[in-house]
Formats: C-alpha cells, sequence, structure tokens
C-alpha cells in the first residue's frame, strides 16, 4: 500500500515563537482552539501524514544543536529495526527572535556586532563565537535503489552529564561518542577523511573536537566548519549541515569557509575539492547532548 510503511521523523527545539507570541503577548491567550493547535508540536506531522497519506511511525526528537543528528540517526534505527520502507526526515528552526538573539549574546556566545566572517572562527585565533541562523531542510532516507547523494553508515549519541550549558573539560564522552559512531558503521578513525565539525566557534567547542580530530581520527582527516557561512541554525543547525557533506559528495567540492587567522593546522581554507572517503559530522548541543554521525558518498 504506497505510504503505509513511510515514516517521519522532526528534528526541532523551539517553535515558531512569533506564533506563541501571537498567541499569548497579543491575544491573551483567548483565540481559538484552532491557532492553539498550530504551536503543538505533533500539528505539523500530523498534517504531513494527513497530505501524503503516510501511516508509518512519526515523531519529534529534541537535543538542542544536535537534533539534526539524532534525527538522522532515528531515521537510520526505523530502517535497520525493519519499521519502514522509507523515512521522510525534516528539521526546523525559526526561533531567531530579538529576545533569543539577545539571550545568546548575553550568553557570550552570539555575535551581532561584527561581520560572521570576522567573529565565527572555529579552530582558529580570536573566535567570538557565532552569528545566529535560521533553517528548515528535508531528506529521504531509503533501501530503494535510486539517485542518492550520500550513505548514512552509522552514528551514535551520548550525554556529558556535566553542565546545561558547557561541555566536559575532558572531552571524555565526546570523544567515545564518536569512537562508538565509528565503530557502529564499520570504520577505523584513521580511514576518516573530513570531520564536518560542529564548530561554533566558541573556545570549549573547539577544545572539544580539536581532540576528536586529533586522537580519534588519525592524520589525515581535515576539518572545516559551516556556521561562518550559514550561522548557527540551532535545531536545525546539523541537519543543514549534513545536507552539505551530502551535496559535497554529489558535486565535488566542500564549501569550507576561508581562514581569517592562525588556526588549526589541518583546517581547510576555503572551498576546497572533495575527494570522497568517509565523513563524520559531529554535534555537540548545549547541555550535553553529543552526537556524530559517519556519511560516505553514494553507491556507484
Amino acid at each position: 500500500m504506497p505510504g503505509h510503511r513511510v515514516g517521519v521523523v522532526h528534528a526541532v527545539v523551539m517553535p515558531e515563537l512569533e506564533e506563541w507570541r501571537r498567541f499569548y503577548c497579543e491575544d491573551g491567550g483567548q483565540r481559538r482552539v484552532r491557532h492553539y493547535l498550530t504551536l503543538m508540536p505533533s500539528s505539523p506531522i500530523s498534517l504531513l501524514m494527513q497530505e501524503y497519506g503516510f501511516h508509518g511511525p512519526a515523531m519529534n526528537v529534541s537535543a538542542m544543536c544536535a537534533s539534526g543528528n539524532a534525527g538522522l540517526i532515528t531515521a537510520k534505527m526505523w530502517l535497520d529495526y525493519g519499521l519502514v520502507e522509507d523515512v521522510v526526515f525534516l528539521a526546523t528552526d525559526l526561533s531567531m527572535t530579538p529576545e533569543t538573539v539577545d539571550h545568546f549574546v548575553r550568553m557570550g556566545v552570539g555575535v551581532v556586532d561584527a561581520e560572521p566572517l570576522d567573529a565565527c572562527r572555529p579552530f582558529q585565533e580570536g573566535s567570538r563565537g557565532f552569528p545566529m541562523g535560521e533553517a528548515a531542510v528535508a531528506f529521504v532516507l531509503t533501501r530503494r535503489a535510486t539517485h542518492s547523494y550520500a550513505q548514512v553508515l552509522g552514528g551514535a549519541m551520548s550525554h556529558d552529564a556535566y553542565h546545561v550549558t558547557s561541555v566536559d573539560p575532558g572531552h571524555t564522552e565526546a570523544a567515545a561518542c564518536v569512537r562508538q559512531a565509528l565503530d557502529c558503521a564499520g570504520v577505523d578513525g584513521d580511514a576518516v577523511r573530513y570531520l564536518n565539525a560542529h564548530g561554533p566557534g566558541t573556545q570549549q567547542c573547539d577544545r572539544a573536537e580539536a581532540a576528536i580530530l586529533d586522537e580519534v581520527l588519525g592524520g589525515q582527516a581535515e576539518v572545516y566548519s559551516l556556521k561562518p557561512l550559514v550561522g548557527h541554525c540551532q535545531g536545525a543547525a546539523a541537519a543543514v549541515e549534513l545536507a552539505v557533506t551530502a551535496c559535497a559528495y554529489e558535486y565535488g567540492v566542500v564549501p569550507a569557509p576561508p581562514r581569517v587567522a592562525p588556526g588549526h593546522p589541518r583546517l581547510l581554507d576555503g572551498p576546497t575539492a572533495m575527494l570522497g572517503g568517509f565523513t563524520v559530522k559531529t554535534s555537540l548541543g548545549m547541555g550535553g547532548h553529543n552526537s556524530a554521525v559517519v556519511l560516505a558518498g553514494p553507491r556507484q
């Protein structure tokens, strides 16, 4: 039956905050029930399932900035367990309100008073943090013989259990998460060609992911972060960066940002020819959410 075994995974952290503002501030919560339903995180999935006649599992996943990786891993698990034949995986974040931006600036990680490439310098000297972004992106995961952009070989998630915002300075759990993802994918760390890093331009994340690069991935892996180019898209950040990895395999170019200061010796400097091989996509979500996904180019 068409659609009977198609599932939907939606990675989301914050809802459309302007809708919440209108509901509570402009109308005092007195709008009609149908307006309240637009605030429910289950409503978009329900409407999508109805429109296309999908009858597989459907759910939201939320792991702060790591939500995109968490959603992709969940979708792959459904395929591996035989729950579905296809999965539509999407990630959205429409939370860039003035209040949200202001709070990230006051926390010392968001930057609004400088150009993104100057302020956000992952793995380089003088980085101040990240510009904010918004995004929506969708994927189809399937085992069917069709045109594909990339293969999802494996992934892993863990938690630091350390602090509500900070990265564990020991980096033990983050490194172990990457090792577990590599084991799941059947890939040796020395074989990894690229690290598509979380890379928000904060010192804590730089130290953690530099340790992963140097201690887990061996000597040939090169690193890049997309946040100087697209901003930090919060709950959709990892999914945006996964999409770029897939497109890099498709089009043969890694769209790394240019270096602007001294930094890690294996940091890519501007757009670079994609040499194939394995890519590890890490995302370290605020509050201790570690995640890693291992990808490869499409089967020939």
